[in-house]
């Protein structure tokens, strides 16, 4: 998973959602906390200017306000909110809220214009401070106005906020992430088809790729379409130039050994055993050279039952005299995944042998283990002895010479299945005659296309 296309956009898109995403959030905290913190102000401002508004001095010179600032929250007391006027350091008037205490500048100083800081409050809470030093009287000191809110307030209404934040982020995240799988996954889906095609062209279920409508994957599939057409023709044209290669080398051997049996007995023998040693040899390697490597070319699938039928239909004419019965079994899910030529030949000296000596039946049937197919062939004749079983699948070894044929079928038999990385096994069969198996690659059983 982790090397796939899709693994890798969508591993990406996360990193990528949830890094934009945290990144907005606390811009939009910081913007929240600016915007809450300027309300406050606004706030502390207006009743600010209430106060200096309020304040002026009696006749005799005592400090007045007019009207005290009409916030409620200046009645409670530790409730954050304050007011207070100073001059030269003693305190004139205090809001309710700040009972006994004082609110302490530390090493702030105040001016003609608002000041806004943040100091610790007389019951140790945080508090957001407005300050502005006026004077309202030029026979009096100039006096020092101050204004408070608590700082929790507009903590409180920032985390309450993040939260909301936070819960509307979960789920734009999800959604995004959600949305980014959908995504790749249709966008994905035409190599996925490519895929699937390219595996139904190697299982033998087709021949080339659809055609593809989309422009950005049509070149590929173009391409890979021509690659299996050339492949094809070479195959086509190597198997050609075999057939040809055949001939030619064999009319001459056929020449000499006509010419060599006019030759001297000794002479005679010698050539034609080279001659026909060298015969032998071409085909073996022909046959070698023309089967090997076909399990890996796409598009090898070969039905066990078509062409078993074929030549159960071709046996029992040559062999109608013996009134064989053939017991066909489970063929029909059986599907090998090669040529049907070479299936041919593999299954066609196996059922002939069976044929030549079987009393009466010859069975056939076939199955799946472990991704290989295999096909069993067995007759009720007298068999094959078990010390003679690596004898007969030599080319050329005959057990009974009055038998017609030349002692090739379980060699070419064998020859055939290993170049398909299988493999032919001989066995005594419940019906008493020889059991041969042949394990071959198998194909998918679905019907191709």
């Amino acid at each position: 998973m982790r090397k796939t296309l899709a693994f890798r956009i969508i591993t990406l898109s996360i990193i990528w959602v949830i890094i934009s995403l945290v990144i907005t959030g606390l811009l939009l905290v910081q913007i929240h906390r600016e915007h809450t913190a300027s309300h406050y102000d606004a706030h502390v401002s207006m009743h600010l200017e209430e106060l200096t508004g309020a304040s002026h001095f009696a006749p005799d010179g005592t400090f007045q306000l007019a009207f005290f600032p009409s916030d409620p929250r200046y009645q409670v007391e530790g409730s954050g909110w304050y007011w207070e006027v100073k001059q030269s350091g003693e305190t004139l008037m205090r809001s309710p809220s700040l009972s006994k205490y004082s609110l302490d500048l530390g090493n702030l100083k105040s001016t003609t214009a608002v000041t806004v800081s943040e100091i610790v409050g007389p019951y140790d809470g945080i508090l957001r401070l407005h300050v502005i030093t006026i004077q309202i009287d030029p026979e009096q000191q100039p006096l020092l106005f101050l204004a408070t809110a608590p700082l929790t307030g507009i903590l409180h209404d920032v985390a309450h906020y993040y939260e909301h934040i936070l819960q509307t982020f979960l789920a734009l995240g999800v959604g995004l992430l959600l949305a980014v799988v959908i995504q790749v996954r249709v966008a994905l889906k035409p190599l996925k088809a490519i895929s699937q095609s390219i595996s139904d062209i190697r299982a033998g279920k087709s021949t080339k790729l659809p055609d593809e409508e989309l422009e950005d994957v049509r070149p590929l599939v173009d391409e890979l379409n021509f690659l299996l057409d050339h492949n094809a023709v070479l195959v086509k044209r190597a198997r050609n130039q075999l057939g040809d290669l055949a001939h030619s080398v064999k009319n001459p051997l056929t020449v000499i050994t006509n010419e060599a049996r006019d030759l001297p007995p000794k002479q005679r023998n010698l050539i034609i055993g080279q001659t026909s040693e060298i015969s032998k040899n071409i085909d073996h390697y022909l046959s070698r050279a023309r089967t090997f490597g076909n399990e890996k070319v796409l598009g090898s699938r070969s039905s066990i039952r078509t062409v078993t039928d074929d030549l159960v239909y071709a046996m029992q004419r040559i062999y109608q005299e013996n009134e064989l019965e053939f017991d066909l079994y489970r063929l029909n899910s059986c599907w090998f995944k090669g040529e049907a030529q070479d299936l041919e030949e593999m299954m066609g000296n196996l059922i002939d042998n069976a044929c030549k000596w079987a009393k009466s039946q010859v069975r056939v049937t076939c199955g799946t283990t472990h991704g290989n197919l295999e096909v069993v062939v067995e007759d009720d004749g007298p068999g094959i002895p078990e010390a003679e079983f690596e004898n007969v699948m030599r080319r050329g070894h005959k057990l009974d010479r009055s038998i017609p044929g030349h002692g090739q079928g379980m060699g070419i038999v064998n020859d055939i299945a290993a170049l398909y990385s299988g493999a032919l096994e001989l066995g005594k069969s419940e019906l008493g005659g020889l059991k041969a198996t042949l394990i071959l690659p198998a194909a998918t059983t679905s019907e191709p296309t």
